[in-house]
């Protein structure tokens, strides 16, 4: 799939672009990636670390999204979004991947291990980092 498929299929649309919403969204992911890290790491934590973490990517590319004119209705769109919309391969496949580990949280009660909650809590404020150029 590809993100123009999404759009026929209806995961992403086109919307008129809102910067407003975009600023406030951002907003949103910046506390929800802030208050990821103020959490104590602990095997009970660890999935409550991440889930933060990864809605603060997401939302991050939600704000970019409205920003080019696009709302997304699914998460796999978004990776499609980055690779195809904003050109960023690297970035597009590291979201991805962080998006499959919260799936597996989420819908099959997978664990997560301590030591891939630590390298998202430094690659993932480094994702948004390097997305913030698409602003």
């Amino acid at each position: 799939m590809n993100f123009e498929k999404a759009i026929t299929l209806g995961d992403a649309r086109k919307v008129p672009v809102d910067i407003l919403r975009a600023k406030n969204i951002t907003l949103s992911s910046k506390q929800a990636i802030a208050t990821a890290k103020t959490i104590i790491l602990t095997k009970e934590s660890a999935k409550s670390i991440f889930r933060e973490l990864y809605e603060g990517l997401r939302e991050y590319c939600d704000a970019l999204g409205y920003i080019k004119g696009y709302k997304f209705q699914t998460h796999e769109c978004i990776a499609f979004f980055i690779r195809e919309i904003l050109k960023e391969e690297v970035l597009a496949n590291k979201f991805d991947r962080y998006r499959k580990l919260r799936n597996g949280i989420n819908y099959y009660g997978e664990t997560i291990e301590e030591e891939t909650v630590k390298e998202a809590l430094k690659e993932i404020p480094e994702l948004v980092r390097k997305l913030e150029k698409h602003v």
